[in-house]
């Protein structure tokens, strides 16, 4: 798993907001698609812990819990999470959907991933770059932040676009 470094500097509000609409219509964007496959999609309020949209069948007999992570236009690099998405959950119908935003004229490329598999994957990823050596032969200093960049995403190159995986609880 490859690591970038994070600018320390704070952000200005301009650049916070572009991230805030980039993950909004990230979650508009899979409530739609669940929307135009029969399911009843809703985007959570933002305290929402762990969840951003929820989607019932229309039978209600199945229901999913949705995290969503948005990669903006033009981001190339990857995905960036706090460390909070390694946190496993016990309910088996809870996903990861990292929504891959393309051109204006593009639909969007899903990965539709549980929640377990993308929190375990991420848990070691982390700890495999701890335990190897930065610049100059010193040792990565843990921090919050995980990434997954461009060519890590062909490790769940399995879940792009597969939203049948929410129908049948794999």
């Amino acid at each position: 798993m490859e690591r970038e470094t994070v600018p320390k500097s704070k952000e200005s509000a301009g650049s916070r907001a572009a991230l805030n609409i980039t993950g909004v219509a990230g979650e508009y964007f899979v409530a739609a698609e669940l929307s135009r496959r029969g399911w009843i999609a809703t985007v959570t309020l933002k305290n929402t812990p762990m969840i951003d949209v929820m989607a019932t069948k229309q039978d209600a007999k199945r229901t999913v819990l949705i995290q969503v992570k948005t990669r903006s236009i033009g981001n190339r690099k990857g995905w960036v999470f706090g460390k909070g998405i390694e946190q496993k959950v016990k309910r088996q119908n809870s996903y990861v959907i990292l929504v891959d935003l393309k051109a204006v004229n593009e639909n969007p490329d899903y990965f539709i991933i549980p929640k377990n598999v993308f929190a375990d994957w991420i848990a070691e990823g982390h700890q495999k770059w701890l335990n190897t050596s930065g610049r100059d032969g010193q040792p990565h200093i843990d921090n919050p932040i995980r990434c997954l960049s461009q060519r890590d995403c062909k490790y769940f190159e399995k879940y792009r676009n597969r939203w049948e995986i929410l129908d049948t609880g794999q």
